[in-house]
């Protein structure tokens, strides 16, 4: 089920993402946040009692302009103080529906955008280091480990084994765009991982492992190792991808959210939607 769901979403956000490629990382992000803010509006149009959240807004700028009013009447600030809070708690089991509704999109949304915005691919001259984990009981200090990149990546380094993780670990070097399938054999199992290098904006999966919930929730572009393998997961090192916003550095689900907000509340009023 979760890769049916997870396919259909990277249908959709990959689609997007690479329609609107050209407009750059920053473009492309500003493009989702403008979709996830449109979203917030129908689900709180669909699904909210608008005109219960209206009503409560009302009271609580009353409320608040009563603590104003009476400031020096410490027992009808406190009365207030009290009426605001009662409405802020109104106000929230108003909003927890379209939330409920959002919440599962949203993070369904995020973590396909992470494959684009929380890693990169590796750039021409640039290194990583690829990992593979065998299941407890396995000897990879006695098996064989072999590393095989596409056309595009070289293997610069031995096979490094570290019996106490139980791990094989190589380095590659990417020398031009591209990337594809590496195989990678380890303790008699030969699995494969893909690996990208390139200098525009494309998809990464920094990990490929047996089947989970939250893996494949987190990792959702590969398909599960078996689970009755030998290989337990395979890593790339990929570089984080630092995103420029006005000549500042900013994380990419900083950018989402705010973005996401400030088109929510600037489109409210033509929508005709109360939030």
């Amino acid at each position: 089920m979760i890769d049916l769901i997870n396919g259909i979403a990277e249908f959709f956000v990959s689609g997007i993402t690479r329609m609107f490629a050209w407009l750059g990382p920053v473009g492309v992000l500003t493009v989702h946040s403008l979709l996830i803010g449109l979203l917030a509006l129908v689900a709180y149009a669909l699904v909210s009692n608008q005109a219960a959240i209206k009503r409560v807004k009302g009271r609580l700028i009353a409320r608040l302009l009563e603590i104003r009013l009476f400031q020096d009447d410490p027992l009808a600030v406190l009365g207030s103080f009290f009426r605001v809070l009662g409405g802020t708690c109104v106000y929230m089991k108003d909003s927890l529906k379209p939330m409920l509704v959002m919440l599962p999109i949203v993070v369904l949304w995020i973590t396909q955008l992470a494959g684009y915005f929380e890693w990169r691919p590796l750039k021409i001259g640039e290194t990583a280091v690829v990992v593979a984990r065998a299941e407890k009981g396995r000897d990879v200090s006695a098996s064989e480990a072999k590393l095989v990149v596409p056309e595009g990546l070289k293997v610069e380094t031995q096979a490094f084994r570290s019996p106490k993780e139980n791990e094989v670990a190589w380095r590659v070097l990417a020398e031009k765009d591209g990337g594809g399938a590496m195989k990678i054999t380890v303790a008699g199992e030969t699995v494969e991982k893909e690996i990208a290098v390139s200098r525009s904006l494309a998809q990464t999966s920094p990990q490929r492992a047996r089947d989970g919930f939250w893996t494949k929730l987190y990792f959702p572009f590969e398909s599960s190792l078996a689970s009755d393998g030998a290989v337990t997961e395979v890593r790339v090192t990929y570089p984080t991808r630092t995103l420029k916003v006005l000549g500042f550095e900013m994380h990419w689900l900083i950018y989402l959210l705010i973005a996401s907000i400030l088109f929510g509340f600037a489109l409210k009023k033509p929508f005709k939607v109360e939030f």
